[in-house]
């Protein structure tokens, strides 16, 4: 894995990052807005917050309440995905097959102003895909369609008309010029803020047939052309590989920063900052084992990036086998905001919960209720 090395002067050189010399401008920082937490129970976290990185807890939650698409059963979603053009539409995708269609996935829209769900378009699985019980987990977008990414093997792209919620192709990259030729465990992805590029993510694993394999710790990253995808082709424009931990660093969702210079990479155990064309490694910050990163998104002027955790949480009264490592009945997931200070290469103050505070009475400390369930996330920023 490539050591950290820090934030490089091209970086602090682009920005505004640092303001005056000696000035602590973290504590003059303040962003608002709202964020959109995909979660397992068919809805998503609407959570209002406040940013100020110079505080002991960074990001405070204001207001949180939840957008409903489903149910639990129906409608677990990992992906939020608002519209580039028109902030008020929220297009998202599900995560398991719904036994009440057919063992289909959902694509649809809501309106962010009312709440409504707009359109909901239920998909069969495509021939020759195994493992779909883990579904749509991340996505794109171009002007006129949502690309929704299956991490099934093999993994599939789905180009969706936004007008309609419409299915146009279903996208492969077996046999093209993006195939690995290598088993891979999980296909994620993100289109740059132009809609011009289209990132995706493949863990190479060391198994074929049927299963996923464990992870090696290659991550491989591939930018194809979003236009030639929205017709159903697959265009490579560069390719990387960053080398990471084996087991414990798998590539989840990611965003490019606002000015498509840098790619905020959440990789379990790892947050990775890249850069977008050489597709090398500018920055690794680690988290703890109680925690994995699912997603990471830019603040508008790029200067930190909100990353989303499951961390584990001790139960009340519990004292676990291994601190580090609780299992079973001896914790509580939370669905976490982490903030990530991209000058200075690491996470800061505390973390923000978006899942427990609302779950804790729910879940209470039954050995068998449930976790909660977070992953990728959207924002409008005020």
């Amino acid at each position: 894995m490539a050591g950290k090395r820090g934030v490089l002067s091209a970086l602090a050189a682009t920005a505004i990052f640092l303001g005056g010399a000696g000035v602590d401008t973290a504590l003059a920082e303040k962003y608002q807005g709202s964020m959109y937490v995909a979660g397992m129970g068919g809805h998503f976290a609407d959570a209002t917050v406040v940013i100020e990185p110079g505080k002991e807890t960074p990001i405070t939650v204001t207001n949180l309440d939840k957008l409903d698409i489903g149910d639990g059963t129906t409608h677990p979603t990992h992906d939020a995905r608002i519209d580039n053009k028109n902030r008020n539409i929220l297009y998202w995708s599900t995560y398991k097959l719904d036994p009440e269609a057919d063992n289909k996935t959902h694509v649809g829209k809501t309106d962010l102003k009312t709440g409504e769900v707009l359109q909901d378009t239920a998909l069969a699985v495509p021939k020759g895909v195994l493992n779909a019980a883990k579904n749509y987990c991340a996505s794109g977008q171009s002007e006129k369609y949502f690309f929704p990414i299956a991490m099934t093997k093999p993994g599939y792209i789905s180009v969706i008309n936004k007008a309609d919620m419409s299915l146009k192709h279903q996208v492969f990259l077996e046999g093209t010029e993006a195939d690995i030729k290598k088993p891979y465990k999980y296909m994620h992805g993100i289109s740059s803020p132009d809609m011009k590029e289209f990132l995706v993510t493949l863990n190479e694993s060391d198994t074929e047939g049927k299963g996923y394999g464990t992870t090696v710790g290659k991550l491989h990253l591939i930018v194809l052309d979003t236009e030639a995808l929205g017709e159903g082709k697959v265009k490579v424009l560069r390719k990387g590989v960053i080398t990471a931990n084996p087991k414990s660093s798998i590539s989840f969702r990611q965003y490019y920063s606002n000015d498509g210079k840098y790619i905020a990479n959440a990789t379990g155990d790892i947050l990775f900052i890249i850069d977008a064309q050489t597709l090398e490694v500018i920055d690794a910050e680690t988290v703890s084992p109680l925690e994995q990163l699912h997603d990471a998104i830019f603040t508008p002027d790029d200067k930190y990036v909100v990353a989303t955790s499951r961390t584990k949480r001790v139960r009340a009264g519990v004292t676990p086998k291994n601190p580090k490592k609780p299992s079973g009945d001896e914790f509580l997931m939370d669905g976490e905001l982490k903030l990530y200070d991209v000058s200075q290469g690491k996470f800061v103050g505390k973390s923000a919960s978006v899942c427990l505070s609302c779950h804790d009475e729910e879940l209470g400390t039954d050995e068998d209720a449930p976790h909660a369930v977070l992953c990728g996330l959207d924002t409008n920023w005020d």
